[in-house]
Formats: structure tokens, C-alpha cells, sequence
């Protein structure tokens, strides 16, 4: 999951993240992974959502968990915000 979050992290803003970063980017992660893992309905709903097929290569607790963390880097200040 590290190197997944951190290639994400590049993606959303062409830079490294700092290691406290990364840091709060697996704790996310492994939050919301715990949590689709025992409530596996709420994360076929949440990947249910959109016009894109879910990708079956991932468990789906799996893919909902880093659904969030990605939500969570493209809502950051850093990646809507144009100075």
C-alpha cells in the first residue's frame, strides 16, 4: 500500500509526500480498509457508484479502501487549489 499511496499522492500533486504525509495516508488507508473488510455491503455501494466497472484484480475491500484515500488526495488543498 505505501508505494500505491505514494505513486497516488505524485499523481494528485508532482510531488513526494513527506514521510508524515505518507504516514497519514496509510493510517487512512488502513482505517477504511478494516472497515470495508467487515462491512463488505457499504463497500460494494461505495464502488458501486459511477459509470466504470469495478476492477475485479482488487479484493473489493481492498478497492473501496483505496477509493477514500484517493478521494482524500483529490480533495486536498494542494490539488483544487491554483496559485
Amino acid at each position: 500500500p505505501a508505494d500505491r499511496l505514494d505513486y497516488g499522492f505524485r499523481l494528485a500533486t508532482a510531488r513526494k509526500p513527506s514521510p508524515q504525509e505518507l504516514q497519514v495516508l496509510q493510517t487512512i488507508f488502513a482505517k477504511h480498509l478494516a472497515k470495508f473488510t467487515q462491512d463488505t455491503a457499504a463497500a460494494e455501494k461505495l464502488l458501486a457508484a459511477g459509470t466504470a466497472p469495478r476492477d475485479t484484480a482488487l479484493p473489493m475491500s481492498e478497492h473501496a479502501a483505496y477509493t477514500m484515500a484517493a478521494n482524500l488526495l483529490l480533495n486536498l488543498d494542494e490539488t483544487i487549489t491554483k496559485e
